[in-house]
C-alpha cells in the first residue's frame, strides 16, 4: 500500500511539532526549512547570556528514530493545482549555485513562522541585533563580550565606558522583557565581579511604542515589573518612537541621539516572502494564511483546501485572531496530528489559553492573572515552563544538568 506523501513547511513550534507526531508508518513525511534546527524561543535570551550551552536551545530536525526526508532549502511558491512546491536550496556554500527544486505532494502543511518587522526603521535590518534563532543568540553574545572588553581597555574613558555598555532593547513584549532580565542577572550578579572597574556603569533601556510593557499582562504586574526593573538599573522608555539605528546610537523623537552599544530588535512580526506570494485568503492586519477551524487553508473565495493546512504564526482561524505565540502552535500542531493520524476530521480545532509567565530579573517574575504570584514563585513557574517546553527528554537533562553547574560553579560565561 503507497502511503500518502506530507510536505511540511517550516520547523519552528507548529513545523517541529507537526512532524515529530505525524505517523511515519501511515505518511512519508517531508521537511522543506532553511533551518536544520527548530530554537526553543524561551531558552535564546538565557543562551545569549551564557545560563547554558547554545546547543540545549535547538532541536536537530533529522533523528535517527523518526523516517523524515529534509531539504535545506526555501519554498518560494506552491502550484496548488499541481500540489508541488517550488523550492531554492538554502545550504549556504561560497560559490554553490542555489539549486531550485520541486517538491511533490498529496497533503500540505503551511507553518512557514514570521521574520522579524524593523517598521521600515533605517539602519535596523543592518544595525541591529535579533533573537529569533540560536545563531542570532551567539552574535548578541559575542557583541556582549566584545563591549566589556572594549570597556575595559587603557585610555576609555567614564562616559566612553558608558555608552558601550548601554543596551537598548526595543521591544517591552515577553521577549524584550526576559531579554532585559537575563542582561540584568548577567549585569549586577556576574559581569560586576568579572569587569569591577565597570560595575554600576552597565545600563539597559527597553523602548517602546505602545503606552506600556507586557501589553498581555494585567495593570498591576506591568507596574511590578517596572518597579522590579528600576531597581536592577533597567530604564523602561514608552511612548518612544525611533526613527534610527546607527552603529553606536539611536535616533529617537523625543530625545534624539542616544548613545549605545547594542540595540537589540525585539518588536513585531510580519509575514514572510512565501505567505505574500500565496494566492489565498488572508487575515487583514499582519496577513496571515486565513484558515478553517479545522486548518485548512481557505482559498479566496473562502473555500477550503482539503489537502492544504496552515498553522504557526504565518496563519489564524477564521474569527479566531489568535496571537503568534508558541502556545497557540503547539496546539495546533497537536491537534492537526492527531486528526491525521487518526483520520477523525469531526472535531474543530479549540485553543485553550494558559497563563502567560515572563521573568523580570532577579529570581521575579509575573504571571497572567495570578497577580499574588510574584518573587520565587513566579521566577519558579517560569523555570518549570522553560523545562517543559523543551521537547525531548535528552535537553530536559541536559537544562537541569546546566541549573546545578550555574549553581555549583557559576554561568560558562563568568565561572566561580
Amino acid at each position: 500500500m503507497t502511503k500518502e506523501s506530507i510536505v511540511i513547511v517550516g520547523t519552528g513550534w507548529a513545523g517541529y511539532t507537526v512532524s515529530q507526531q505525524l505517523d511515519s508508518k501511515k505518511f512519508d513525511i517531508t521537511i522543506v526549512s532553511p533551518e536544520e534546527t527548530s530554537a526553543y524561543t524561551p531558552l535564546l535570551a538565557s543562551a545569549a547570556c551564557g545560563l547554558f550551552d547554545f546547543s540545549i536551545a535547538e532541536e536537530p530536525v533529522r533523528h535517527k528514530s523518526k523516517n523524515i526526508a529534509f531539504y535545506k532549502a526555501r519554498v518560494e511558491n506552491v502550484d496548488f493545482a499541481a500540489k508541488t512546491c517550488k523550492c531554492r536550496a538554502a545550504c549556504e556554500i561560497e560559490g554553490g549555485d542555489m539549486r531550485v527544486f520541486d517538491v511533490p505532494y498529496d497533503r500540505l502543511i503551511l507553518a512557514p513562522g514570521c521574520v522579524s518587522n524593523t517598521f521600515e526603521t533605517a539602519g535596523a535590518a543592518e544595525k541591529a541585533f535579533f533573537v529569533r534563532n540560536v545563531a542570532d543568540a551567539k552574535k548578541v553574545q559575542h557583541r556582549l563580550r566584545q563591549l566589556l572588553e572594549l570597556a575595559s581597555l587603557p585610555g576609555v574613558s567614564d562616559q566612553e565606558q558608558r555608552d558601550l555598555l548601554h543596551i537598548v532593547i526595543v521591544g517591552g513584549g515577553p521577549t524584550g522583557v526576559e531579554i532585559a532580565a537575563e542582561m540584568s542577572d548577567l549585569f549586577n550578579d556576574d559581569f560586576s565581579k568579572l569587569y569591577p572597574n565597570l560595575k554600576g556603569k552597565m545600563r539597559i533601556t527597553i523602548h517602546d511604542t505602545a503606552h506600556f510593557i507586557l501589553g498581555s499582562f494585567e495593570e498591576s504586574l506591568r507596574e511590578h515589573a517596572i518597579e522590579s526593573f528600576s531597581k536592577r538599573n533597567v530604564q523602561v522608555i514608552t511612548d518612544s518612537k525611533i526613527k534610527q539605528v546607527c552603529m553606536d546610537s539611536i535616533i529617537t523623537e523625543s530625545e534624539g541621539e542616544v548613545k549605545c552599544g547594542m540595540v537589540l530588535w525585539t518588536a513585531g512580526n510580519k509575514q514572510c516572502a512565501l505567505v505574500d506570494s500565496l494566492n489565498v485568503a488572508k487575515t487583514d492586519r499582519l496577513p496571515r494564511i486565513l484558515t478553517d477551524e479545522y486548518l485548512h487553508v481557505l482559498e479566496i473565495d473562502r473555500s477550503p483546501m482539503r489537502d492544504v493546512f496552515a498553522l504557526g504564526d504565518a496563519a489564524d482561524v477564521k474569527k479566531f485572531f489568535l496571537p503568534t505565540t508558541a502556545e497557540v502552535a503547539v496546539q495546533k500542531a497537536e491537534y492537526l496530528a492527531n486528526t491525521l493520524n487518526t483520520d477523525n476530521y469531526s472535531t474543530p480545532f479549540g485553543y485553550r489559553q494558559r497563563p502567560l509567565v515572563a521573568y523580570i530579573g532577579g529570581h521575579d517574575g509575573v504571571i497572567s492573572g495570578k497577580p499574588e504570584w510574584s518573587g520565587n514563585r513566579a521566577w519558579a513557574a517560569w523555570r518549570s515552563k522553560n523545562l517543559f517546553w523543551t521537547r525531548s527528554w535528552r535537553r530536559k537533562l541536559m537544562i537541569m544538568a546546566a541549573w546545578f553547574l550555574d549553581w555549583f560553579g557559576g554561568k560558562e560565561i563568568a565561572r566561580a
